[in-house]
């Protein structure tokens, strides 16, 4: 039998820069910095076979944030890499995006709003099949990561199967 998982740690999130990067997800997230670990001192070796890296790529900083309750966030600030390169499209393989729940998402979205954040078309509703009563808007962090926010009171599938997804109130 495979090994139990016990729940997602973490996501990773490369940033171009970290200060940058800590500041938006504490001003529109309320995040929480947890711990910092500055550089690392390794070699081609280590970043290329430990991390898939480019071999002349370096850990800038490293910081762990608290996000509410769940998954934490690290963000990541790498020298040696090109910073300009464009976010993938979520159409795109390697594309992806990363979901906060928030109690209204109607309120969270005027708040990101009012504060400049870039948002994408919504809050939307979606009213039939598995996730029904799911609410949510994509927006853009200042790099260009596509980040979502969600609430729900419960959703579609919910009905027929007795499976839960993570939610910050079951």
């Amino acid at each position: 039998m495979a090994e139990t998982v016990l729940g997602m740690h973490h996501i990773g999130i490369t940033v171009p820069d970290i200060e940058e990067g800590i500041a938006f997800f504490k001003k529109v997230l309320g995040a929480e910095e947890v711990f910092r670990t500055g550089p690392f001192n390794v070699d081609d070796t280590f970043m290329k076979g430990k991390l898939g890296a480019a071999p002349n790529a370096r850990i800038k900083d490293l910081v762990f944030l608290r996000c509410g309750n769940g998954t934490s966030v690290e963000l990541f600030e790498y020298d040696g890499e090109d910073k300009k390169a464009p976010q993938k499209r979520s159409s795109e393989v390697g594309g992806s995006h990363i979901c906060f729940e928030v109690e209204d998402v109607f309120a969270s979205a005027e708040r990101l709003t009012a504060m400049g954040v870039e948002m994408l078309d919504g809050p939307n509703v979606v009213d039939a099949g598995p996730l029904e009563g799911f609410k949510w808007i994509y927006f853009r962090a200042p790099w260009g990561q596509i980040l979502e926010i969600a609430s729900f009171d419960r959703l579609g599938y919910e009905k027929n199967s007795s499976l839960r997804l993570w939610r910050a109130r079951q």
